[in-house]
């Protein structure tokens, strides 16, 4: 049975991109710092508490090992958001959001690859459309989804000779609960977001899910250091 390791699989988005690897047969593991929307999943036995942004030798990684064997797919899901302007940013919201959203992933990608350099496998990383554009007041935020893509792409040409693929998403405005009760308190901004996607619409979390399953998928055999926007075309300007 494949084996795919979900960070962030508990909830949100994640949960979504776990379901999606449990109905394609996968034998999932869940990696979050609580148990979270975790029991919600259908066919999930494995859940490991960590915060990986405290853990950033990966150790965890290791233990999954150990225990469920290779990894087929492993997801950089987890990630943190903020809202400030870089003026208003502290040194410790900065390596908060760094370490979460990029030096946890470094280290993770580094183990993944230790481990798997006999067998093969694939990396997906989650970034943002945040990696390609700027968006307002999240200057932390960009710099570290950015810094995702920069690592994608250097870990798809180092471990390509192992047969380990590295790639990434980034996903639009997709519409979950928290997207919903932000937009609701600015309906206009929903509508001018809206008349920039070409199709007039927000995404699903199965949209995201899809395609993280795709990237990880032998379907894409030949696919290797991208960043694939899961945007409905907002990010191509409209």
């Amino acid at each position: 049975m494949p084996v795919a390791v979900i960070t962030g699989g508990n909830k949100g988005l994640g949960l979504a991109q776990s379901q999606r690897f449990l109905d394609a047969g996968y034998d999932v593991c869940v990696v979050a710092r609580s148990r979270g929307d975790f029991d919600q999943l259908d066919g999930a036995k494995h859940l490991v508490e960590c915060d990986v942004s405290t853990d950033l030798d990966a150790t965890f990684l290791s233990e999954i090992y150990q225990s469920l064997g290779p990894i087929t797919a492993m997801v950089n899901n987890a990630g943190v958001h903020l809202k400030k302007p870089v003026w208003e940013v502290s040194p410790d919201e900065l390596n908060h959001v760094l370490n979460i959203n990029v030096r946890a992933m470094f280290a993770i990608c580094g183990r993944y690859v230790k481990l798997h350099k006999e067998t093969g496998g694939a990396i997906v990383n989650i970034a943002s459309m945040g990696a390609m554009m700027a968006l307002p007041s999240a200057a932390a935020y960009v710099t570290a989804k950015t810094a995702v893509v920069g690592l994608t792409r250097s870990v798809a040409v180092d471990a390509a000779p192992f047969g380990i693929r590295c790639n990434a998403v980034s996903p639009g405005f997709i519409d979950t609960d928290m997207t919903r009760a932000i937009l609701a308190k600015d309906p206009a901004r929903r509508d001018k977001i809206e008349g920039r996607i070409p199709g007039r619409s927000f995404g699903s979390a199965q949209d995201v899910a899809n395609t993280i399953f795709y990237l990880a998928s032998d379907q894409a055999a030949y696919v290797n250091g991208v960043n694939l926007p899961v945007d409905g075309g907002y990010s191509i300007g409209f």
